[in-house]
């Protein structure tokens, strides 16, 4: 991602910064409601591409360490100041522990190893690379006995067009692959570097701004929740795909 630095610079996509974890929170739920797997037994949870931690929050609230991985200097920056309490010894919330890493996620992989009981998320991270760059991820993340929660855009939503039209720092070259990231094309993609995908599913029926919006009124989120019932039945109105993949022969560690 080292050559989208221009693209991912400071004071850009600030639709993407959140104060707070409701919205994350609201995501997380939904993929423990789909997922079979226990998320509390994990103590080490990794973010790759944690942007300027819009789905951070969840992570820090919800696993007793957290790893923020993130190749610009800018937003690492921002989660630095957004989580700046819950690092090492400054973990004044009793949170999460976080420790927030400056690079690409090739990089992280390669220089550490994945202790027991871990388990990696990346969020919107995919479209962002180049087939290069995912085949090494995949490669690395394959050689651990972590599982793996990708989330993507659906391919199949049409908000794109209206989000092109809202934020003036989205540019369709830099975005565009993630219309080609059907389902098909990425457990392909994970089939061939040793991932299985346990789990599919899309999610978040409405509109993500709509949402947020919502879940300021916290008595609005069962029918939120009701909403979502309806994500198989209009799959094309899901903003969310979400794969839980695992390795076919992991080792551990890297």
């Amino acid at each position: 991602m080292n050559n989208k630095s221009e693209y991912f610079s400071q004071n850009t996509h600030g639709y993407m910064y959140c104060r707070d974890g409701t919205f994350s929170e609201f995501i997380f739920s939904l993929i423990d409601r789909i997922v079979s797997d226990d998320f509390k037994k994990y103590n080490n949870a990794f973010e790759l591409g944690a942007g300027m931690g819009r789905f951070s929050f969840v992570l820090v609230n919800n696993f007793p360490r957290i790893w923020l991985v993130e190749p610009s200097k800018a937003y690492a920056l921002t989660i630095k100041k957004l989580f700046s309490n819950d690092c090492s010894a400054n973990n004044v919330n009793h949170r999460g522990t976080v420790t927030i890493v400056n690079s690409t996620m090739e990089e992280f992989l390669k220089k550490n190893n994945i202790p027991e009981r871990s388990i990696f998320f990346c969020f919107h991270l995919l479209h962002h690379l180049s087939y290069e760059q995912r085949k090494e991820l995949y490669s690395c993340l394959a050689k651990t006995d972590a599982p793996t929660v990708f989330v993507e855009p659906n391919p199949w939503n049409p908000l794109i067009i209206l989000q092109l039209m809202l934020y003036k720092d989205m540019r369709l070259k830099d975005e565009f692959q993630y219309l080609t990231f059907t389902k098909k094309k990425l457990s392909r993609e994970f089939n061939m570097f040793d991932l299985t995908v346990e789990t599919y599913d899309r999610l978040c029926f409405l509109p993500p701004p709509i949402t947020k919006a919502i879940l300021k009124l916290p008595f609005l989120k069962k029918p939120l929740l009701f909403f979502e019932k309806f994500r198989h039945v209009f799959p094309l109105l899901g903003s969310y795909q979400m794969f839980y993949c695992k390795s076919k022969n992991g080792k551990g560690v890297i």
